[in-house]
Order: C-alpha cells, then structure tokens, then sequence
C-alpha cells in the first residue's frame, strides 16, 4: 500500500512505532497520514498528534521489516558475481576486510577456513627481509633461480613478499656452508647486527611467524636457528612459540656482553604482565637473573650494534 523506499518514509514511520504518539504538522505528510487513517491503521488524538492502531503497528513492522530487506546491500560474494570480479588463489586481507564490510582486518578462523574451502588464501603481502655476507640464490617452485648476490651487493639485502614464500624451494648456499640461521623481529637490530660467515638473517613480523617457518623449511635441517628479540616476558613467548612451529629447540641471540647492556640499558617492564622465571630456560636465567629480579626489560635495538655474539638456549 505504501512505498516505504523512501528515507523520510521509513524515518516516519520509525518515529510513529517508537514513540506513543508523535506530533505532525508538515504539509507533505497529509497525504501518508490520511492513507494510514483511512484504513484504520492511526488515530488523531488531538490536532497535529497522532498514534498507530495496533493494526497499524503491525503493519508498519513487517512493511519497514520488508523495506529494510529490500534495501539491504547484496551479500559481498553476490555482489562480487553480480560485477563480475573473481578473487585469485591469494587475496590481500585488507581487501578481503573491505569487500566484506568487516571494521577490522580480523577474520576468525572459521572465516579462514571458509576461504580456503573456496580456494582463496588470505595474504597479508607483508616483506620477509634477508641478509647474509656471502651471496646465496633462491630456488623458486617451477625452476626459477634467482641470484640474490646483485641485490645484496646493491642494496645489503633482499626483500620477498609473504605470497611468494609457498614457492621458495631452498635457499641455495654456494660457497662454503650455511651454518646459522638468525631470525628477529626487530628491524633496527636487522639492520644494524654484525653477520659472521655461514649466517643467515631474517627479518620476519612478529604476526607473521608462519613466514619464518616458510624460509626455515626452505634451509638444511642441520642449520641452527636463533632468535633475536627484545629481552621481557612478551619477548619470551615469541621465542617460546617459534620454536614450537618450527620443531626446534628455543635458541637466544644475544650479544656477550649482555650484563654490561643490562646495567646500562635496562627499563621497567612496559607490560604489567611480569617475569615468570619458571619459563625461562635456565642458562637464560643466569643471564637475565638481574632483569628478572628488578623486573625490568631490554629492547633488541640497545644490543644491535654488539661486535660478538652467542646462542643461549
């Protein structure tokens, strides 16, 4: 009976289901007053206000109920059909959030699981950075080689987006043997750690811990693995973690002359979270006894510039 299309149609009529009666004087809505009161459907109790008949609050509910359908934005997969758009075998997230009208860039797992079934991998096309002294290549699924001594001779490093890793095959080591691999989430201290020959570093986000695994699996699995991060509590459970999905032991990067860092460089804990000396393996324990004791942290970045190091795990 009415086309509740209209915007100021529908605020009306929301106006006349929320409030008891609702006062109404202007000119352009005598014509929807006098349709609802023909048909029983609002009373006048006194000049300019009025009420909705309980058959006009039923039938004002399921009208702006089918409005509200009727107006609705297409489902994110049916608009995609409908235009025509297909999504590749990998997607960016924050695509992916926006297409979907999702506030955050957040997808739960069964989201993920979801796409994966549809054949679409989220990618968050974040770079895993690489640096080593020596020049290594990198074989690529499919048979590419790719020599990586030009860019670090030009730039000191080589950068690879997330979505490529799945075709890194193996990290090819020419001379001599690859010995270490060093890992940080820390981009000053990648940037400024002094490398030893046979050492690889890599700087990997610290929400992205499935890159690190992706480059480790591309390596020998006699080369050891180390960490270097930042020395508190959150800190540990990266470590803690990595070394769980990489299925080896827990493994510190630190400089020898960590007490003497310590001494100097060493803050309150940031995060009310504290110490909890029973996680910590005990040889970093020895080490860390006084930060531990003071509850107190250290930044990666107050160690990056060390000239000798060691793994502690």
């Amino acid at each position: 009976m009415i086309d509740f299309s209209h915007p100021q149609w529908r605020a009306l009529a929301q106006q006349l289901l929320t409030q008891s009666s609702v006062m109404i004087r202007a000119r352009q809505w005598q014509p929807l007053l006098g349709l609802l009161k023909d048909h029983q459907l609002l009373r006048t109790l006194e000049p300019h206000y009025y009420e909705l008949t309980p058959a006009g609050r039923r039938y004002l509910t399921r009208e702006l109920t089918l409005a509200t359908l009727a107006n609705a934005p297409m489902a994110p997969e049916e608009w995609l059909q409908h235009q025509g758009w297909q999504l590749g075998e990998q997607v960016n997230k924050r695509v992916l959030a926006a297409l979907y009208r999702k506030a955050e860039v957040d997808f739960t797992p069964a989201e993920q699981i979801d796409f994966e079934d549809k054949g679409v991998r989220l990618c968050s096309d974040q770079l895993v950075r690489l640096r080593a002294i020596e020049p290594f290549s990198l074989f690529i699924s499919g048979g590419a080689l790719l020599d990586a001594a030009p860019w670090l001779q030009a730039l000191g490093e080589v950068a690879l987006s997330a979505r490529t890793l799945h075709r890194l095959g193996k990290v090819l080591w020419p001379e001599g043997e690859l010995q270490r691999i060093i890992s940080t989430d820390c981009i000053g201290a990648f940037a400024e750690l002094r490398l030893t020959p046979g050492t690889l570093l890599v700087w990997a986000p610290a929400t992205l811990p499935a890159a690190l695994q992706q480059v480790v699996a591309a390596l020998p699995s006699n080369v050891k693995w180390s960490h270097m991060t930042s020395i508190d509590p959150a800190g540990v459970d990266r470590v803690l973690m990595l070394a769980q999905r990489l299925g080896r032991p827990a493994s510190w990067w630190l400089p020898l002359a960590l007490p003497a860092i310590i001494s100097a460089y060493s803050l309150p804990l940031r995060d009310a979270r504290p110490w909890e000396p029973s996680r910590l393996p005990k040889p970093l324990l020895a080490l860390c006894s006084e930060l531990v004791a003071s509850g107190g942290g250290l930044s990666a970045e107050v160690c990056a510039l060390a000239p000798e190091w060691s793994a502690v795990g």
